[in-house]
């Protein structure tokens, strides 16, 4: 087995950088020596680097954060057959999370090690540019992407942006007017967010869409409703820790495998915590195309 380890350099605060010669070591102690290990100096390198470790044949580990993940695999998706490994070291490690990973330096070696692969569904994002991005999570917009533009800012608070930020979003949000098209039937509302999902988990451990999966075969729609104030949206979010809030009258679900999004002004569109594209967007599930070590 030949592994490329592509490290976010930034991910965790530098926490990627320190925790891979742990995930190493332990990989040589398991007989795994062929380890080529190449910081990514943005979000389309990682992706080259991913693109050019899967043409030869090699298994490409994302060593960073959900961010980090999606660049990976939208590498390893340009070659069939070819796999990828998680070596998690975010600030939120969402996707990991819902995936069963570990985080332990040795267990994340142990599953490298490894050939047991689960097949992932994946969603691509056509913009309005012509432009087409992957996500692995989830794609979201309304409250929730400005809150992440805040978190981005933030990131010398830690894991703490991620509790503040949409506090102090809120003190300035209105809610927006949202077009959505789910696999051709067309409605409109008045919304705070909507979430798109694939695992349905993100937001550092919030089980935001809890009956998401990633091997489903489609995707969850998640509607936050606008009628209601945004302040109860306190208590909605600790509820979000454990899925309780999906009784709550102002959010709704549906399902599918194509949505296309739009709003009555512009608002970031983001996927697995960065932006990638504003209005409209159209997200197009693709099932089971992404093996990844578990």
């Amino acid at each position: 087995m030949r592994l490329v380890a592509i490290v976010n350099p930034i991910s965790g605060g530098g926490a990627a950088k320190e925790q891979w010669p742990a995930v190493e070591a332990e990989l040589a102690r398991l007989g795994v020596s062929d380890v080529e290990v190449i910081e990514s100096t943005s979000s389309a390198d990682a992706t080259a680097l991913a693109a050019a470790a899967a043409r030869d044949g090699a298994v490409a580990v994302a060593v960073g954060g959900d961010g980090q993940v999606r660049d990976v695999a939208a590498g390893v998706l340009t070659v069939d057959g070819a796999r990828m490994g998680i070596a998690a070291a975010g600030r939120g490690n969402d996707l990991v999370r819902h995936l069963g990973l570990p985080l332990d330096p040795v267990a994340i070696a142990q599953i490298l090690a490894g050939d047991r692969v689960r097949r992932i569904d994946v969603l691509d994002i056509a913009t309005s540019d012509g432009s087409t991005v992957t996500a692995v999570g989830n794609v979201y917009v309304g409250l929730d992407s400005v809150a992440t533009e805040l978190i981005n800012r933030l990131r010398w608070m830690g894991r703490l942006a991620y509790r503040v930020a949409p506090v102090l979003t809120a003190l300035r949000w209105k809610p927006f007017r949202v077009a959505l098209t789910i696999d051709g039937h067309r409605s409109q509302a008045k919304a705070h967010m909507v979430v798109i999902a694939n695992s349905g988990d993100y937001g550092h451990g919030l089980r935001m869409v809890p009956s998401a999966s990633v091997d489903s075969g489609s995707v969850e729609v998640m509607l936050l409703r606008g009628e209601h104030s945004v302040f109860g949206l306190a208590s909605l979010m600790k509820q979000a820790k454990t899925g309780a809030h999906v009784d709550r009258r102002e959010v709704e679900f549906h399902n599918g495998t194509t949505v296309t999004i739009d709003a009555d002004r512009p608002l970031p569109v983001h996927a697995d915590g960065d932006l990638v594209a504003e209005f409209p967007v159209t997200v197009t599930l693709r099932s089971a195309v992404l093996p990844i070590l578990v």
